[in-house]
């Protein structure tokens, strides 16, 4: 409650209308997730003003990967991974907050700052006609949706007053590390009058850490290792069983 306290008094300190200069103003109370094998989640409070009239979109963007996205066809009775898309570069999680209502904002611009996960750029080389490769794109919307990655509609910007505003940045437990990007957009007349952008580090910290380290740049012997493992808990759950319980 101290830490928020002190954010408050920095809020405070920007409802001075001498002190807001800039169109648009904004800090956030850390920049750095670690993860380790307890990690639940985190949160981040974001906080800032804004020195000109307009409405506030608020997005925050994970680290780019690969996607593949395989769609279940059935023969015979039996269902078989049929067809499959791979997505390239596209976004680990996105989340979205806004002070516009629904339809006020025009779609062109949208498209452009790709505001929203229906106006995220999906690319892929796979050669599929558009309406499949929607298809796909929707499946693994759904998706990333269910695993709380994407959200399903932009959330309100709180203001405390006409010029100040805060808002939780929520990220669940099982985000990838690497660097995520808090973009503010001020948009007026759907004509975009200010942009900041703030990192933010998702780290891996302990033993998880030197896990992942090690099958990046180890990945054979990695997979040497994981086959023996899995070789020597088969044999010793067998032998068990064997031993104790068949009897």
């Amino acid at each position: 409650m101290k830490k928020y306290l002190f954010f408050t008094l920095i809020l405070l300190f920007f409802s001075d209308q001498q002190s807001i200069a800039a169109p648009l103003i904004s800090g956030i109370s850390t920049n750095e997730i670690n993860i380790d094998t307890k990690f639940k989640g985190a949160q981040i409070l974001l906080f800032g003003a804004k020195g000109d009239a307009g409405n506030i979109v608020i997005t925050v963007r994970g680290p780019k990967k690969n996607f593949l996205v395989t769609k279940k066809q059935k023969l015979l009775g039996v269902w078989y991974n049929g067809v499959r898309v791979n997505f390239e570069n596209s976004y680990s999680f996105f989340s979205i907050f806004s002070t516009f209502n629904n339809g006020e904002i025009q779609e062109d611009i949208m498209k452009d700052l790709e505001l929203g996960k229906d106006f995220l750029d999906f690319s892929t080389s796979t050669k599929i006609n558009e309406k499949d490769k929607n298809d796909f794109k929707v499946e693994l919307i759904e998706k990333m949706e269910k695993n709380n990655l994407y959200n399903n509609s932009a959330n309100k910007v709180e203001f405390l007053d006409e010029t100040l505003f805060k808002i939780m940045l929520n990220f669940p437990k099982n985000i990838v590390r690497g660097i995520y990007t808090v973009e503010l957009y001020l948009i007026k007349e759907n004509t975009l009058i200010s942009f900041q952008s703030i990192p933010i580090y998702v780290n891996q910290v302990g033993i998880s850490a030197k896990i992942s380290d090690f099958a990046i740049r180890q990945d054979m012997l990695y997979g040497l290792v994981a086959v023996a493992l899995a070789l020597v808990v088969g044999w010793l759950a067998n032998y068990i069983f064997a031993r104790f319980i068949g009897k």
